[in-house]
């Protein structure tokens, strides 16, 4: 760690002109997505009563820029898709966890049976669903429509994706890899090939939503499917080594979506010397899940740290980190201050509410902006961390929703660009208008779950535990609930 901090600092004081596009012309971008981890798992933020311990995180956030209204989408699928593509999930159709079932006959069993010398005691398998269904993660999901159904598709092969966005600039010279958790594909855009003909020449990771088992589960690469066993999360930085090969001996910059599936279910303790506290709830048995889902959280900064610093001092001065988590926690284990119907699988603010930390070359160091920003925002911001125009580089047919953060990492005090964020879930087959969404601007937040409406003043009751609507709405009120239901009214109604 000690090495990574060092690094960290002097990035800090070599950038320290106020153009970040003036600091290099070709940066790396290393892109890392968590599974199932909402903002108040991560101890810099300082919002969870009990959050696990995260060295390598709060490192990013003493040396980077932290976002605290990051709203990402509440299920998995959904927010990988509105990053790879710049657009809410009404207009790619993912409006939940992709139906990876529909293609499980033409994958290898998993490892039948998992060594029992790799230091693990398993908690639970399944924890509200697993890895053979999409599953929910740990503890379950919430909101209607949790089964996975024919409907439930990955993105389309007409989307014109991140990585063909770097696709189109090929002087730029980028090596762009996807490791990890991509859970997108289905039968109809190429199911084993999707990862590569989104436009990334280089994946190995998992195409469906989990590992059947953290030590033993089937992989994919480049097509090919087999069975690995191991400790998933070590794998994946094990593998994406593999690939940056020595950083100082490359001539090109290089672009890695590294896509962690921790913490989400199966809930498994991983190997002891990767955590970072001693919890002694890892050995009772009526504990529950919540010490193992920290446990794993520990276990996958720990890995974080290792990859940083195999990277090393020089490529890192030239390196964008950015960290964010795919939506909200679990209900089984999500932390205080949420309410018990906020989390994962809703629009309410456990859901959607996640960590996002971003350090560079540029970036202010250790400050935290407040600005309104969305999961779709990381689509037009790695292009520009890239030097691609997007004007001249995303095709003009195509709707979007993607706003440039570049301005926030130099002067994260800036006002909002956006004046709203908004989020989705919905089954395909019924449509948004059917399923959950919400909108807020800086002070209000409307809610719809499934017709049934709420409204918030998240100035003072940011965990949404007064719904305003069931008294009386000041005037000022009624024009900003109003004015807000237009607002979504206007973008549903929008060109796709």
């Amino acid at each position: 760690m000690k090495s990574f901090l060092s690094v960290l600092v002097g990035t800090v004081l070599f950038c320290a002109s106020n153009s970040l596009l003036a600091q290099t012309d070709k940066p790396n971008i290393l892109f890392i997505i968590s599974d199932d981890m909402g903002i108040e798992t991560v101890e810099s933020y300082g919002i969870g009563l009990d959050p696990p311990k995260t060295a390598t995180l709060g490192e990013l956030a003493s040396n980077g820029v932290s976002f605290t209204n990051m709203w990402a989408q509440p299920v998995c699928s959904p927010t990988r898709a509105t990053i790879l593509t710049g657009r809410y999930g009404f207009r790619t159709g993912v409006g939940g966890p992709t139906g990876d079932n529909v293609a499980r006959g033409e994958m290898p069993a998993p490892p039948a049976i998992v060594p029992a010398n790799l230091g693990a005691l398993p908690v639970s398998s399944a924890a509200g669903g697993g890895a053979g269904n999409g599953g929910m993660g740990a503890g379950g999901g919430g909101g209607g429509g949790q089964g996975v159904t024919s409907a439930r598709w990955g993105i389309s092969l007409e989307e014109f994706t991140l990585p063909q966005a770097f696709n189109e600039v090929p002087e730029l010279g980028y090596d762009k890899a996807a490791i990890g958790k991509w859970h997108l594909a289905d039968t109809r855009n190429g199911w084993e090939d999707h990862p590569n003909l989104a436009g990334f020449e280089h994946f190995k990771g998992l195409v469906r939503c989990c590992p059947e088992h953290y030590y033993g589960w089937v992989d994919l690469e480049n097509g090919e499917f087999s069975t690995r066993t191991g400790y998933a999360p070590s794998a994946k930085v094990d593998d994406a080594i593999d690939w940056l090969g020595n950083p100082s001996d490359r001539e090109e910059p290089w672009f890695l979506w590294l896509a962690f599936n921790t913490p989400h279910s199966p809930i498994h303790i991983p190997p002891r010397e990767l955590l970072q506290s001693d919890d002694p709830a890892l050995d009772d048995p009526e504990a529950g899940n919540r010490p193992a889902f920290k446990a794993m959280i520990e276990a996958m900064d720990t890995e974080i740290g290792r990859l940083l610093d195999y990277i090393g001092p020089e490529e890192l001065e030239n390196t964008y980190v950015i960290f964010i988590g795919d939506n909200g926690t679990g209900r089984g284990v999500i932390d205080e201050p949420f309410r018990g119907s906020s989390h994962k699988g809703t629009v309410w603010n456990g859901g959607i509410m996640v960590p996002f930390i971003i350090t560079g070359p540029g970036v202010a160091q250790g400050e935290t902006s407040h600005a309104l920003v969305n999961s779709t925002d990381l689509y037009s911001t790695m292009m520009e961390m890239a030097g691609i125009n997007f004007e001249e580089t995303v095709p003009d047919n195509i709707a979007h929703d993607s706003v440039s953060l570049m301005p926030y990492l130099s002067n994260p005090d800036r006002e909002s660009i956006r004046d709203w964020i908004y989020v989705d879930r919905f089954n395909t087959e019924e449509g948004v208008k059917a399923g959950e969404y919400a909108i807020r601007d800086q002070k209000y937040k409307y809610l719809n779950d499934e017709g049934t409406e709420y409204f918030f003043d998240l100035e003072v009751d940011p965990y949404e535990y007064n719904n305003l609507l069931d008294g009386e709405l000041s005037n000022a009120e009624r024009s900003r609930f109003a004015s807000l239901k237009a607002q979504i009214e206007d973008l549903h109604n929008s060109e796709n």
